[in-house]
């Protein structure tokens, strides 16, 4: 299995409807996650009913077309999120992640009602036997990842361990609190089982090193660029979060 090479420890982590290859490119992060991309049909009507809400979405007439002419101009080591109803949608995407050497990250996280309601987002969490069945499907195409939601009642060191088997390379875990914060006790376990990007409430030097700490291989920040387009920028005196990784 070929190691992945990354620059620095920082990743940017999906915003749908804002991670296009033009916002990608203008981060110091060494992975970018383009997305979250809708991929097939059933997909892009719940992104529509999600946009008629006010929320932003990327909503392409042919979402493979559409995610496809995102990666042609992305010019850094990338992944891309994807919610899909169907398994052929991930397989899609997987073969364009494949044919651009980039990561596939199947979303496992997504809680809007309308992505839940068709079996993909979070809902994937509470159905693991078609969760991995979808990671041993684009496993076999391309290099994975996995995009979970912490703070949820499940047994995460048996989902974890479940998702390395099936193949995935990557576990990256917003490690949300329902009271606020972040659980660096899960971060650690699940560490323990493979590769894990951290994600939530990563908002200085501080909080993106106690993720490392923990056990994490890379950490991962959405909200924090909007909010200083310089943000990672200023990671990068760190250092511990500019030392390159290997996974």
């Amino acid at each position: 299995m070929k190691k992945l090479f990354f620059e620095n420890r920082l990743v940017l982590s999906a915003m749908a409807g804002i991670n296009d290859a033009e916002f990608c490119n203008k981060q110091a992060a060494s992975l970018v996650i383009l997305g979250g991309f809708n991929a097939d049909r059933k997909a892009i009507e719940a992104a529509k009913a999600v946009s008629a809400r006010g929320r932003k979405e990327f909503i392409f007439e042919d979402p493979v077309e559409g995610i496809e002419n995102e990666i042609k101009k992305v010019k850094k080591k990338f992944a891309i999120n994807v919610r899909s109803a169907t398994f052929e949608g991930y397989i899609a995407c997987a073969e364009l992640a494949s044919d651009y050497k980039g990561i596939l990250e199947i979303n496992a996280h997504c809680r809007q009602p309308e992505f839940k309601a068709i079996g993909c987002g979070e809902a994937l969490l509470f159905d693991q036997e078609k969760l991995i069945k979808i990671i041993e499907k684009v496993s076999e195409v391309t290099t994975t990842s996995v995009k979970i939601r912490g703070g949820l009642k499940l047994d995460y060191k048996s989902l974890c361990s479940k998702i390395f088997l099936a193949g995935a390379r990557i576990v990256h875990i917003d490690a949300m609190v329902p009271e606020g914060g972040f659980d660096l006790n899960l971060i650690s376990e699940v560490s323990k089982l493979g590769n894990v990007v951290g994600n939530n409430s990563f908002v200085d030097i501080k909080s993106g090193e106690e993720y490392i700490k923990a056990g994490a291989k890379m950490v991962s920040a959405a909200r924090a660029v909007l909010n200083d387009s310089k943000f990672f920028e200023k990671m990068l005196k760190s250092e511990i979060l500019s030392q390159p990784v290997e996974m």
